[in-house]
């Protein structure tokens, strides 16, 4: 798997760096109102596909790398809600920041976007149709906890104690036959501990679950 994977990350970087550049020309012409946040949906829905492509090939390395810096993560928060409100309304779930109006810590950006999206995205494809998603932030000793609650189907003990394993897909995933190939969360975990942070999950099934992630401020 983690050959195949190597492949295919390779094959993705040359259309993936052509989108983002064609993206970029548009956004330079000057874009009316009604073409602006779409094309930064676009835009930054491939960077993190080019960012992921990258991770896939670095973590298979040991190489995942962080490059902190003064962040308002509250920002961070609302992006990842925003970028995510389309798909959470094609879904019918109910998606909702909870955030201070800022909380700074010195944290990589676009890594913790990732995350952020990663989980996000996640907790909306297995809510249910009238599912609610939570994004909360806040201060916690001297880290950042940020909790992304959902509705869904939740998932067992033994599922729990695997969810951060490579291509690992839940009993209740695979019997719905939910798309995804089971790296979106290896991924946010290695960044997460890249950060010298903890993150975990707590669900019980047909409760929703619940994934917080801790990083120092």
């Amino acid at each position: 798997k983690d050959d195949f994977v190597s492949s295919v990350s390779h094959e993705f970087r040359t259309p993936l760096t052509s989108i983002l550049g064609y993206v970029e020309l548009l956004l330079e012409d000057d874009p009316g109102d009604d073409q602006l946040e779409p094309l930064n949906i676009i835009k930054r829905n491939s960077e993190r596909l080019l960012t992921l492509v990258s991770d896939l090939l670095a973590s298979r390395n040991g190489q995942l790398i962080v490059t902190p810096h003064a962040v308002d993560v509250a920002e961070l928060v609302r992006a990842s809600v925003s970028a995510a409100m389309p798909k959470a309304d094609a879904s019918h779930v109910a998606l909702i920041a909870e955030t201070p109006a800022n909380l700074e810590a010195h944290v990589d950006g676009p890594r913790i976007s990732q995350v952020l999206d990663n989980l996000v995205s996640n907790a909306i494809k297995y809510s249910p149709d009238g599912g609610n998603v939570v994004v909360s932030l806040e201060h916690d000793g001297g880290n950042l906890a940020c909790r992304v609650s959902d509705t869904g189907m939740g998932m067992n003990a033994d599922d729990q104690a695997q969810v951060f394993a490579k291509f690992f897909r839940t009993s209740n995933v695979r019997r719905t036959a939910i798309p995804g190939v089971g790296l979106g969360l290896p991924i946010s975990k290695a960044i997460v501990e890249a950060h010298g942070g903890t993150i975990q999950v707590e669900s019980k099934p047909g409760q929703g679950t619940t994934f917080t992630f801790r990083v120092p401020v």
